[in-house]
């Protein structure tokens, strides 16, 4: 439960920094701050369902500090999660190159999800190529930082308590 806990303030503490950050960069360049975290607790995480609720949280808590639709980031990171903790448990994802192209497909996913959602629901259209060529370069910008929050996740892990380690070995 302290494992829970500490992931939920350094998750809010993380979109906190990110709010920050998003007044010096522009947005594309901006890393997700409070997506990463999750991706990579989904990479990490041992209960799914724990795991499931500490993602709402983090994407509902996006969701209020953005002005986005209600519910959008809490859905879309849902689904990211669960992507993240069925992929760490299939493929080997320990390594920076695949570890970055996970990240980079995902969030390249996810940016386009939220434009299409936002399309549908505000009556806006398809997006256009700049929203996907903006999606394109965070893409890069949340593939590169990944690695980071990763170290970062896995010493709090360790730091709350998680029995498990450093490292989850994956199964045969």
């Amino acid at each position: 439960m302290k494992v829970w806990w500490a992931s939920l303030g350094v998750g809010l503490l993380a979109l906190v920094i990110q709010g920050a950050l998003a007044t010096v960069l522009a947005p594309p360049w901006c890393p997700d701050l409070g997506l990463l975290l999750v991706l990579c607790l989904g990479l990490r995480w041992r209960g799914l369902a724990v795991g499931l609720a500490l993602a709402f949280v983090l994407g509902f808590s996006a969701d209020l500090l953005s002005g986005s639709l209600l519910g959008q980031h809490a859905l879309l990171r849902l689904v990211a999660f669960a992507s993240a903790f069925v992929a760490g448990r299939q493929l080997n994802l320990r390594g920076g190159v695949s570890l970055v192209a996970f990240v980079s497909t995902v969030t390249f996913v996810y940016g386009i999800a939220v434009a299409l959602l936002s399309g549908f629901f505000l009556d806006t259209g398809w997006p256009p190529a700049s929203k996907w060529f903006d999606a394109l370069i965070h893409s890069v910008v949340n593939g590169l930082a990944a690695p980071w929050v990763l170290a970062g996740v896995n010493r709090l892990s360790v730091w709350a308590g998680d029995e498990d380690g450093a490292v989850r070995s994956l199964p045969i």
